[in-house]
Formats: C-alpha cells, structure tokens, sequence
C-alpha cells in the first residue's frame, strides 16, 4: 500500500512538472512594437532584396517605400512603376500589405520590379529595426528586404565635392519634403535636367518647365521658373516642387543621390537617370 502510495506521489510530480515545463514553453517573449514614429518620418530606400544588394538587382532606380499611419497606406517607387496600397501592422510587428497596385509603365526587359513587389506582398511578414536604423522584414528566419532611410544613406556614402561637371545630367525626383511623392505625383515624379551651360529644365509632374541657375560652393540659386500651362488634374504637387526652387538651396552629392537641403533638412532629393 505505502508503495503504491509512494508511485502515485511520484506520477502526480512528473505529471505536474510535465504541465509546467509545458506551459513555460508555450509563453511567447514580449516583442517591443517599433515605433511608428521612426517608420513614418521618411522614405526608406531598398537596401537588399532576398541577401542580394539591391545595387546589383536594379540597375538604374532603387526601390523605396513610405508609410502613412493615419490611412494606412504604403506607396513607392518599385523598380519602373510606382505602387500604393494599404497594409497592417500590428503590436507583434507582423506586416502585410496583400493588395498592392501600381502604375502601368513599360519597363525594360530583365527588371526585377515584380520580384520586389511580390516580396512586399508577402503575407505576415515580420519588421525589426536594427541599431544601425536598417528597416529588415523577415519570413520565418529568411531575410526578405532591407531599407534604409535616405538620409541615412546618404550619411553613409561620402560626400563628393559640388561642381557643375558632376550636377550636369538629368535626375528624378524620390523625395518632397511636406507631402507623399506618390499622392502628390499620379502621372509621373518630376525630373531635373541640369545643364552646364546653367539651366535646368524638366517635368514637374505635368508640366514642363525649366530655369536658371547659379551655383556657389555647394549653394545652388534658381531664376525664375517658366513652365507650360497644360490643364493638369491636379497641380498641388507641382506647386510645391516649383515653390521649393524659389530660395537657394544647399547641395549634396552621394554616389548617384542628389539632395537639396534648407536650413539642415532634405526638401528635395533625387536620383541619377541612367538613359
């Protein structure tokens, strides 16, 4: 009798140990959300696509996203179109943005702009933010993307010094400082051509448009902008694109980024267009 007593004593213990050790298995650890905050501030520029560095995948314009919290939505530059669409993202940093549209351009064969939008689409990716500010979205333990943010970037490209030789060329906009590029730009993002004989010219969304300029130092000063009067459905992007050419801006060259700078912040950045 003590012997059985002493057996069940023993299989109770196992047992109750067995339902603990269980239980301690199945408590999932507490994942800090990133902070919306750091994620809306800015456009993220594609780092990496599936380990591959997105330099080496797109040979011309590198993909971007941005995030607006208040409705929800991720819009971008993909590759040769650009794309919109709503995404979730929860308490446990799970991302997903099933329905994803974008722009009908004709691209050049061999762009790997649908490699980067089904990537994007993946259903219940997870997003992290490393020390070092590299935007990382995971499925399972696989690496899917990688962003940076521009001006993180361009912090880590050294600086080239400014001068007419380097700045001659044409250039597309990725980011306006004061509103979404994507919103702002339905037809097309605007262009500058900048000329060594000291004009710039382009499209400014809808219009064509072109000035003067001078640059001193790093310091660039544009005359007064003359653009077409086409009847555009909607003019608010293109104002604010020509309003920012209205006061001399401070240039930055990195690699192929150019960015315009007032009073410290980015209000214009571009990159190079490789005809």
């Amino acid at each position: 009798m003590k012997c059985f007593s002493k057996s069940a004593t023993l299989l109770i213990a196992v047992l109750t140990l067995t339902i603990t050790m269980q239980n301690c298995s199945s408590v999932k650890p507490i994942v800090k959300p990133v902070e919306k905050a750091q994620l809306e501030n800015g456009t993220w520029v594609l780092k990496s696509l599936k380990g591959k560095d997105a330099k080496t995948v797109f040979t011309g314009k590198t993909p971007n996203l941005k995030f607006d919290f208040s409705n929800n939505l991720l819009s971008g530059f993909s590759g040769c179109n650009r794309y919109t669409g709503n995404f979730t993202l929860n308490e446990q940093n799970v991302f997903s943005a099933p329905n994803l549209v974008t722009t009908m351009m004709a691209c050049l064969p061999g762009n790997k702009e649908p490699l980067f939008v089904a990537a994007l689409s993946t259903p219940d990716l997870v997003v992290s933010l490393t020390k070092e500010k590299v935007l990382t979205f995971t499925e399972g333990k696989s690496v899917v993307l990688e962003f940076v943010k521009t001006d993180a970037l361009a912090a880590s490209v050294p600086a080239t010094i400014v001068n007419v030789e380097n700045l001659t060329g044409k250039w597309e906009l990725i980011s306006i400082a004061g509103g979404d590029l994507a919103a702002l730009f339905t037809n097309q993002a605007p262009t500058m051509e900048i000329s060594a004989e000291g004009r710039v010219f382009g499209n400014a969304g809808c219009n064509r448009y072109n000035a003067p300029y001078t640059l001193d130092g790093n310091t660039m000063t544009f005359g007064a902008v003359v653009a077409t009067k086409m009847a555009c459905p909607n003019l608010k992007g293109e104002e604010l694109f020509t309003s920012l050419l209205s006061a001399p801006l401070q240039t930055g060259l990195n690699g192929d980024r150019l960015a315009f700078y007032k009073d410290g912040n980015i209000v214009l950045e571009f990159t190079k267009v490789v005809e």
